[in-house]
C-alpha cells in the first residue's frame, strides 16, 4: 500500500501545524499564513485628515452578483474596514459594535477609538494562543472622530495595533502605500489636508493599487468629521466623482514620475474582499 506523503518547507519542519507553536526563529507560522490570507483581499485603505478621517476600499463585483459591502459604520463616530475572509471580517465588525454599546450603555459616552481598537486586538490574539482555534484571516482597519481627534487604527491577524497616519492591507497594498509615503515625505512629514484632499488621496490609492479605469461603483468610502456621523458613500456619488477624477490625474502623474507599471490583477477568490 502506498503511503501519501505532504511535502512540507524543512524550514517550518511542523512549526506550522498548531498557532501555539514557535518556530525555532521566533516565528508563528500560522499567524504569518493568516496575514498572507489577509492580503488576498481587495484593497483597504485609512487615512487621518485635520479633522476627519477616511476609510476606502475595493468591493468585489459581479454581473450574477450584488455588490458586497466593504466599508461598515460600528458606532456613530466609528467606522472599519476589513481584507481577508469575510466571514471573519464580519466577526470582528459586530464584535467591534458589541463592544461600542456596551461601553455606551455602562459609561453614557462614545468610546475612544483606540480604546476599542485594543479591545478587538485583545480577542485576535486570544485565537493565536489557544490550541483547537485559528487566527483571523483578515486585518482590520479602524477610523473615528473621538474627545481626542482624529484616529485611525490597524489591526492585523497576530493582534497587533499600530496607529496610522495613512495606510493599506490587501492585494497590491505595497503601491498605495508607497504613494502615501511619498505625498507625506514631500510634505514635511505630515498628512496636513482637509475631508476632500484625504478622500482624493484614498482614492488615488485604491486606483494604484487597482486600476486607473476602475468603475466608480467598485469604490466605497466612508468618512466622519467632528462633530458628525459616519457616512457611507461610493465613488459614483456626484460629490466624490470629481475627486475620483483628480484622483485619477493625481496616481497617473505618481506613475509616470515612479516608473511604476499597472498593478497586478487582484487574486481575491470567493469568501474573500
Amino acid at each position: 500500500m502506498e503511503v501519501l506523503k505532504v511535502w512540507r518547507p524543512e524550514q517550518f519542519a511542523g512549526y506550522d501545524r498548531s498557532t501555539i507553536l514557535f518556530s525555532p526563529d521566533g516565528r508563528i507560522i500560522q499567524v504569518e499564513y493568516a496575514r498572507k490570507a489577509m492580503q488576498r483581499g481587495t484593497i483597504s485603505i485609512g487615512l487621518v485628515a485635520r479633522d476627519a478621517v477616511v476609510l476606502l476600499g475595493r468591493r468585489k463585483m459581479d454581473i450574477l452578483v450584488l455588490p458586497n459591502k466593504k466599508v461598515y459604520q460600528v458606532d456613530d463616530h466609528i467606522g472599519a474596514v476589513f481584507s481577508g475572509y469575510s466571514a471573519d471580517g464580519r466577526t470582528l465588525i459586530n464584535y467591534a459594535r458589541e463592544r461600542a454599546q456596551v461601553y455606551r450603555y455602562v459609561y453614557g459616552e462614545p468610546i475612544d477609538v483606540e480604546l476599542l481598537g485594543y479591545e478587538v486586538a485583545e480577542m485576535m490574539h486570544q485565537y493565536t494562543q489557544y490550541g483547537g482555534a485559528r487566527p483571523f484571516g483578515c486585518g482590520l482597519i479602524l477610523g473615528g472622530v473621538d474627545i481626542v481627534g482624529p484616529k485611525v487604527v490597524y489591526i492585523d491577524p497576530g493582534g497587533a495595533l499600530m496607529r496610522w497616519i495613512a495606510g493599506a492591507i490587501g492585494a497590491n497594498k505595497d503601491r498605495a502605500e508607497k504613494f502615501f509615503r511619498d505625498y507625506v515625505e514631500k510634505n514635511g512629514g505630515k498628512l496636513d489636508v482637509d475631508l476632500k484632499e484625504a478622500i482624493m488621496l484614498g482614492l488615488a490609492g485604491v486606483l494604484l493599487a487597482t486600476s486607473l479605469d476602475i468603475k466608480p461603483e467598485e469604490i466605497e468610502i466612508g468618512y466622519v468629521k467632528k462633530g458628525e456621523k459616519f457616512v457611507i458613500k461610493t465613488a459614483k456619488d456626484p460629490e466624490i466623482l470629481p475627486l475620483l477624477q483628480e484622483a485619477k490625474k493625481k496616481a497617473g502623474e505618481w506613475k509616470g514620475k515612479a516608473g511604476e507599471e499597472e498593478a497586478s490583477e487582484e487574486t481575491s477568490e470567493e469568501g474573500m474582499i
